[in-house]
Formats: C-alpha cells, sequence, structure tokens
C-alpha cells in the first residue's frame, strides 16, 4: 500500500484552504479520494446501466474491496460488518434484535451520546425496561466498580462509547467488556468517535457489537455507518423481519450461513457510498493511524495546556496521557447556553474557525454547555495557535 504523509491528507481537504475545521468529531470534511471514488461509480452506473450484468460485477467488486479495507481496519471479517446509512441506526439495529420485555435492563454510561439517551427512553416507553446509567467521573476504577453493581442478571446489553462524545474521555472499554461478561452480558460499543481517530482493534477490545460513523474521523461520505457483529452473537443478530431463507429460494437448494452483513443489509442500497467509505478508510490506513493519533495527541496538548493557562478556561477534557486524543471540550465561567453560541459564532464569522457549541449531558441539563474542539490529522499547529489566540480575543470582547 503506498505510504502517505499528513501533508497529503490535508491537500485531499480543500476545506481547510477555507476555515480552520476543528468540528471532525461532528462531521469531518469528505476526501477527495472518497468523493472521487463515490462519483466515478455513479458515472459507471449511469453510463453503463446498473442492472447490467457487467456493470453489476464492476460495481461489486469495488465494493468488495471497500469492505476488505474496513474489516482489515478493524482486525475483522467483512461478512461480520453490516453496512448502513450511519451509526444511530447501526445502534438500533442491535437494540432491536434483544426481545426486550417489561422487566428486562439495559445498562450504558452517563457520557453517551444523545441518540443512546434517546434510545434508552423509547426502550423505557415502548417495552418498559429499567435503564441503568452509570455515572462516570475521574476514576476508570470507580468506574469499572460502579458497574459491576449496576449489572444485574436482569440485564440483557451494555452499551460504552469507545470515546465518549461530550468531553472525549477514551473509556476503560476492555474492563468493561471483562465486568459483563463475567456477568452474562452482551457489551455494544460505540466507536462514531474512535475509528479514524485511533487505532482500533474490535476483537482487542473483546466486545460483542461496535458501531461506527463513516463522515466523521474516517473522513468518509456523509450517509454511511456499520455494524460489527462478533461471530458469538450472528445466531442473535436479527434486526429485521426477514428470514434467512427467502420466498423466492428454491426447495432443497443449499442455504447460506447467515451474517452480519447478510441480515443487516437487504434492498436496494447506495453501492458508490459503500465504495466511498472504503476509499476513506484506505486512504487513513495509508497515513496510518498511529501517526494521525500522534499528530493529533501533540497538538491537542498544546492547545489544552494553552487554555488551562487561560483566566475562566476550564479544561475538563481528560489530561492524562492516553486518557484521551483529538477532542478537547471547553467550559467558560459564567458562559451559558447563549454566551456559548455567540462565542462559537464569532470564531466563525471573525475568526474563519469552525467549533461546535456542545451540551455535557443526556438528558439535557441547560446549565452544562461546552465547546468541543476536534483536533485531527489534518489540522496544523498554526491552526492550533490561531485558535488559541482567539478564543482568548473572543472571551475579552
Amino acid at each position: 500500500m503506498e505510504r502517505l504523509s499528513l501533508k497529503d491528507l490535508r491537500e485531499q481537504l480543500p476545506v481547510t484552504e477555507e476555515v480552520g475545521y476543528f468540528q471532525t468529531g461532528t462531521y469531518g470534511p469528505t476526501l477527495s479520494s472518497a468523493v472521487k471514488a463515490v462519483t466515478d461509480a455513479m458515472e459507471y452506473e449511469a453510463l453503463h446501466g446498473p442492472a447490467r450484468p457487467d456493470t453489476r460485477q464492476y460495481i461489486m467488486e469495488k465494493e468488495e474491496a471497500a469492505r476488505g479495507h474496513l474489516a482489515d481496519l478493524l482486525n475483522v471479517n467483512p461478512e461480520e460488518i453490516g453496512i448502513g446509512s450511519n451509526t444511530t441506526r447501526a445502534m438500533h439495529r442491535v437494540l432491536r434484535s434483544f426481545d426486550w420485555g417489561e422487566g428486562d435492563e439495559f445498562v450504558t454510561t452517563s457520557l453517551e451520546h444523545v441518540s443512546t439517551a434517546d434510545a434508552s427512553r423509547g426502550l423505557e416507553q415502548e417495552r418498559g425496561v429499567n435503564v441503568t446509567v452509570v455515572e462516570v467521573d475521574d476514576s476508570d476504577a470507580a468506574f469499572i466498580e460502579a458497574l459491576d453493581g449496576a449489572i444485574t442478571e436482569e440485564t440483557k446489553l451494555f452499551l460504552i462509547s469507545h470515546i465518549a462524545s461530550p468531553n472525549g474521555r477514551i473509556m476503560p472499554v476492555r474492563e468493561a467488556v471483562d465486568v459483563a461478561h463475567e456477568k452474562g452480558v452482551p457489551v455494544l460499543v460505540d466507536a462514531a468517535q474512535s475509528v479514524g481517530q485511533i487505532p482500533v482493534d474490535a476483537q482487542a477490545l473483546g466486545c460483542d457489537f461496535l458501531i461506527g460513523s463513516g463522515p466523521k474521523w474516517l473522513l468518509g461520505p456523509m450517509g454511511s455507518g456499520y455494524v460489527w457483529v462478533s461471530p458469538d452473537q450472528s445466531d442473535n443478530f436479527r434486526p429485521y423481519f426477514t428470514p434467512d431463507v427467502g420466498a423466492w429460494s428454491k426447495p432443497g437448494a443449499p442455504v447460506a450461513t447467515p451474517t452480519a452483513r447478510s441480515r443487516a443489509e437487504f434492498g436496494t442500497y447506495n453501492h458508490p457510498l459503500v465504495i466511498g467509505l472504503g476509499q476513506a478508510v484506505k486512504t487513513l490506513m495509508s497515513v496510518g493511524l498511529d501517526t494521525i493519533r500522534d499528530h493529533a495527541a501533540g497538538l491537542s496538548k498544546t492547545l489544552r495546556q494553552e487554555m488551562q493557562d487561560t483566566p475562566g478556561v476550564n479544561v475538563i477534557t481528560p489530561l492524562e496521557p492516553g486518557k484521551s486524543a483529538g477532542v478537547t471540550t471547553l467550559t467558560f465561567d459564567g458562559y451559558g447556553e447563549e454566551d456559548m453560541q455567540g462565542l462559537v459564532q464569532w470564531l466563525n464569522d471573525e475568526r474563519n474557525i469552525l467549533v461546535k457549541a456542545q451540551w455535557l449531558t443526556a438528558p439535557l441539563q441547560l446549565d452544562k454547555i461546552g465547546m468541543r474542539i476536534s483536533v485531527a490529522g489534518f489540522n496544523t499547529e498554526e491552526e492550533v495557535r490561531h485558535l488559541i489566540d482567539s478564543i482568548r480575543d473572543g472571551i475579552r470582547r
């Protein structure tokens, strides 16, 4: 595989010539190579007809290669991955594989994405499920102890983020998985904020399900996401009312072994988006996830040190090495929603910098809002220095 540099990566992101882009944790800019892969595939289908056998073969070969890149990135088998439109829908595919009933328990943490909080509320209201939210403080050991006490005989599933969306904390996933598995509880890992930002080995994490996003840190096309299902859970993974033997199956014909892919994907879907996602993954792997992680960590260290030294600014992302990656969340003394939104808008309008006003809790607590800054592999030290100076100027307004 051809090796690419961080400079090569940045050159594939023309938006970096227009704005200081620190919003990758929400929507990453799409790599030009991924855009080209999607466009080429769509044009090929349009020119040659998507129903023609030669066209289908050409597109499927491209798609299989793309799936292979994603599987290599996660260190899994391609058939164990189901590709869809986003992380939230991937999460619901897993949740709907369980036969939830009155009194069942769903355990999660206090640092999850709002979509998890919404799904939890739906389980409570529609199925009578008891939801337990394990509070996360500064201590991994205290969290693991609390998790151990929260999981009971009624617990059907535990969900945890690999990197927490509100504050960028790297969670002790492997330890949490071990606790859950000791009690016979499967684990779903939300890796939307980690895959593409740091190296992720799904098998090494030990989880049963892993979900992720294409357009965040992978810098892939919008409308792409995926779910990985461990072989041990493949028989139980049934997100839709679809039989393994279809209505057009001939009597006595061999039945293919069901996979996460076959059960997660059916009907017509956007093949070019899958191809584009694979190209984005290939590009990042050509740069190296270790290289991307280390570069972002160095820039983030500078940002956090400077913000710590700025009166009225609080860094709530863990500062201990190895406890966070490229996400830094700040709070500002005396700042409410209107103040924070105003500062974010000022940075965009006056300094050409894109960051996010981030609610820190779900369910929502109106007094807890911060600024989330996503430092990615394509960002530069010059951009970070400009961001630091601009935040200081903004709070002095």
